[in-house]
C-alpha cells in the first residue's frame, strides 16, 4: 500500500486486514488464530454459532461484509509467505470449497 496517497480500496483492504487480526486478538490474544478467515467468513454468512465467537456484534460482521464486497476479496493465511495474502472473491471461494471438501468425513 502506498502510505504517501493510498486509493479507498487499498484502505478498504487494510481495514479488513485489521478488523479480521483485531477479532483474533480480542478474543483469542493471537494476531491470526488458525483457521480465522474460515472461522470469520462463516460467522459473516451464517452468522457466529460458536460460543468463543458469539460476542461479534452484527455491525461489526455487516462492516466486514461491506468491505469484503468493496474490495472484492478476502485476508487469508499464507504459510508460504509467513503472513496475510489477499485473494480477490473468486479465489476465495474456491479455497473456501476445497476446505469443506477436506473437512468431510471419507466414505470407505
Amino acid at each position: 500500500m502506498s502510505y504517501e496517497r493510498p486509493t479507498y480500496e487499498e484502505l478498504a483492504k487494510d481495514t479488513l486486514l485489521r478488523m479480521m487480526s483485531d477479532f483474533s486478538q480480542d478474543y483469542w490474544c493471537a494476531g491470526w488464530l488458525g483457521g480465522l478467515e474460515f472461522t470469520l467468513w462463516e460467522a459473516m454468512v451464517n452468522g457466529p454459532k460458536d460460543s468463543e465467537w458469539e460476542q461479534l456484534e452484527e455491525r461489526d460482521l455487516n462492516r466486514m461484509k461491506n468491505l469484503h464486497e468493496l474490495v472484492g476479496g478476502w485476508w487469508i493465511w499464507d504459510e508460504n509467505q509467513i503472513g496475510n495474502r489477499f485473494v480477490n472473491t473468486d479465489e476465495w471461494l474456491k479455497i473456501v470449497a476445497k476446505e469443506k471438501e477436506t473437512a468431510r468425513p471419507q466414505n470407505p
